[in-house]
């Protein structure tokens, strides 16, 4: 058996005495500033939930709900099943820090077939491969390679590296490239596990329109369209507003072999 990969690691979860609480450890190395990022927060709540729900691996939709900003170390996770079905499942889970809840999540859970062929879906974007793309991450400062941006390597179409580097006047909010798991890290077990981490796994939209200093995430939504194949993950990311201290993103994902994977909204607020 391989080495577990950091992903792995960081997203383990103890089941407690009840069968409704889990204990968890947050891994600084998924910190940005003084947060946890909300991605690595969702993998764990639905890591959790999922054991509720033998037999329906996959969290075909889910929404979450982030209540205060969770640091690294010790967590719980309180889990619930709101209705049980034979193609759905769906459960609710709450993670909590010194008796304070943080994040809460609705999980609908499934089954999805690896080798079901779709009925229709949109194309995969026109992409250059990873190693013509460039890398970067405007969050470096906050994170270090300790923290997040030493979790996950993203490589940005030259046009996005242009307007993540302001060379562009009046920049699209559009951010497209390719991401997945710092090989130092290890590859995840379980690649459909990685979604919930990959589709919060971006810089804010927003930074290609104004310098921020934070923009935490208010709820996002997403949804998970096909198992993964392992390997790196193609990704389209846009906003349609900002304005007020408030932003919207909608992130695409696509596996290598070109599957539409996982569809993520949001609505997050941006200051300086």
């Amino acid at each position: 058996m391989g080495r577990m990969s950091r992903f792995d690691r960081a997203t383990r979860v103890r089941p407690e005495d009840d069968g409704r609480w889990y204990a968890a450890d947050l891994d600084p190395g998924y910190l940005i500033g003084t947060a946890m990022n909300g991605g690595y927060l969702m993998a764990v709540l639905q890591r959790a939930a999922l054991h509720l729900a033998p037999g329906q691996p996959h969290p075909v939709s889910s929404s979450y709900h982030f209540l205060r900003p969770a640091g690294p170390g010790p967590a719980r996770v309180r889990t619930e099943v709101l209705k049980t079905g034979r193609t759905v499942t769906t459960l609710r889970a709450t993670l909590s820090q010194d008796g304070r809840d943080l994040v809460t999540g609705h999980i609908s859970a499934g089954r999805l077939d690896p080798r079901a062929a779709p009925d229709y879906t949109a194309a995969a974007p026109d992409l250059p491969p990873p190693e013509a793309c460039r890398r970067m991450d405007p969050r470096r400062s906050a994170t270090g390679e300790d923290g997040f941006s030493g979790r996950i390597e993203q490589y940005f179409t030259p046009r996005t590296w242009e307007r993540l580097a302001r060379r562009t006047e009046a920049p699209e909010p559009e951010l497209a490239g390719h991401l997945r798991a710092a090989p130092g890290d290890g590859e995840p077990a379980d690649p459909a596990a990685f979604l919930a981490l990959a589709v919060d796994a971006l810089p804010p939209v927003v930074s290609v329109v104004r310098p921020w200093r934070w923009a935490p995430t208010v709820e996002l939504t997403w949804h998970m369209r096909a198992v993964p194949e392992p390997g790196p993950l193609a990704f389209r990311a846009e906003g349609r507003s900002a304005a007020d201290g408030w932003f919207d993103e909608s992130v695409e994902l696509w596996d290598v072999k070109g599957r539409l994977v996982a569809q993520a909204r949001q609505l997050a607020r941006s200051g300086l």
